[in-house]
């Protein structure tokens, strides 16, 4: 067999290991299916930039260009930053909604992925001595409302045994949305076009049209305007950008947009909102600098990487400072109440030998720990009716 000309459509660069300036990347073919994988990484790291597919997808496939199998957190984003001090990790989670055979899609609720999400990045910053590096997030579709809800999560966790796990919403600077049906999609009815789109492929009775994460998606969903409800109390504290996909998708003779505008980019004071020109499973492959949306995605992760540093560090102080506060405020609450009796007197005039005494353990700490901010009574709001917010968090911990 002769040498194949590097132009031939069917020639691929072989995928090794190699080393980029500023740093070292990963075969994209080692890619875990599940958990984290570092893609990438500068010996002197400072930031991580964590990307979390969506429904379907994969932490490979997902960010890689079907033209010519650029795979952009490597090929394209270290090059853009300029051997910038960062980590990118990809995350993978199974949001499938097909199976065959004995395997099929998790039974998981979108909290239980977002508590398995934020326990096991935890531990992998924890591993990597990264606990204090700052967070910047790149999310597609459902992947968008993962992190909103593991934001959540790690944000109720006052517990003293729960640091690590509540240094996630510490840490995170900034989060990139894309094409995330924060409102739900009805354009879509996910689970119908996901089947019509690979129906050649699939059989129908491999769908599963009661996974969760479908039923999550859905217009007037009451488990996504819980997740919106809560996140509107702490979104302020971080920089966000919304990207909305602007070509429809052609599903087998019909054309529709997946997410449309107003689910994908719902006003918000302080948030910055872009179009992609691209359908929704494009909008997160690049498969060059030039690629619609790459400049704006690239360009705000850049910039969110420069700024970070000192404004997580400053967060980071005060919730040691908080938690001192409040341990400290508990503590003198408690020590009037065995300060009634005075201690028993010796012949000598000193404390008799033995007298019981208290030794104070550090206090669960169920209290705000100040950080968060009240919200103004003005704070915009997403366009769905309200409804009364359940603490999932609360309940998820009786079940346990």
């Amino acid at each position: 067999m002769g040498a194949m000309n590097i132009g031939d459509p069917k020639f691929k660069v072989p995928r090794i290991a190699w080393t980029i300036p500023g740093g070292s990347a990963i075969n994209p073919e080692d890619i875990n299916r599940f958990e984290f994988t570092p893609v990438y990484e500068h010996p002197d790291a400072q930031v991580d930039i964590v990307l979390v597919h969506g429904l379907n997808g994969h932490p490979r496939d997902t960010w890689t260009s079907k033209k010519n199998k650029t795979f952009w957190p490597i090929d394209l984003l270290p090059v853009t930053l300029k051997g910038a001090k960062v980590r990118l990790l990809v995350y993978g989670y199974n949001v499938d909604v097909f199976g065959l055979g004995k395997s099929g899609p998790s039974s998981d609720k979108i909290y239980q992925h977002a508590q398995t999400l934020v326990t096991t990045l935890a531990l992998h910053r924890e591993m990597e001595n990264a606990n204090n590096h700052p967070i910047i997030w790149i999310a597609h579709s459902l992947g968008g409302i993962l992190v909103k809800r593991a934001l959540n999560y790690s944000q109720s966790l006052m517990h003293n045994n729960a640091d690590d796990q509540r240094s996630i919403y510490i840490s995170t600077y900034g989060i990139m949305f894309l094409g995330t049906p924060h409102l739900g999609s009805d354009a879509a009815k996910w689970g119908l076009l996901l089947q019509r789109m690979v129906k050649a492929l699939i059989p129908k009775k491999a769908f599963h049209s009661e996974n969760q994460m479908v039923k999550t998606l859905q217009t007037n969903s009451e488990i996504l305007q819980e997740i919106n409800l809560k996140f509107l109390e702490i979104y302020p504290k971080f920089q966000i950008c919304m990207a909305h996909e602007g070509l429809e998708t052609d599903l087998h003779g019909t054309k529709a947009f997946i997410v449309d505008q107003t689910s994908a980019s719902p006003m918000l004071n302080g948030v910055a909102y872009f179009g992609i020109e691209a359908t929704h499973s494009g909008m997160c492959k690049f498969d060059s600098k030039n690629s619609p949306g790459y400049a704006n995605v690239a360009g705000s992760v850049k910039k969110w990487v420069e700024a970070s540093p000192p404004v997580i560090e400053a967060r980071r102080q005060k919730e040691i400072q908080d938690r001192i506060r409040i341990r400290q405020q508990e503590a003198s609450e408690l020590l009037p109440r065995f300060g009634n009796q005075p201690p028993r007197q010796s012949s000598t005039g000193g404390n008799t030998p033995g007298t019981s005494h208290v030794n104070f353990s550090p206090a669960e700490n169920r209290q705000s720990s100040g950080f968060i901010e009240a919200a103004p009574s003005s704070r915009p709001r997403f366009e769905f009716e309200a409804a009364e917010y359940e603490d999932a968090d609360v309940e998820m911990a009786g079940n346990r």
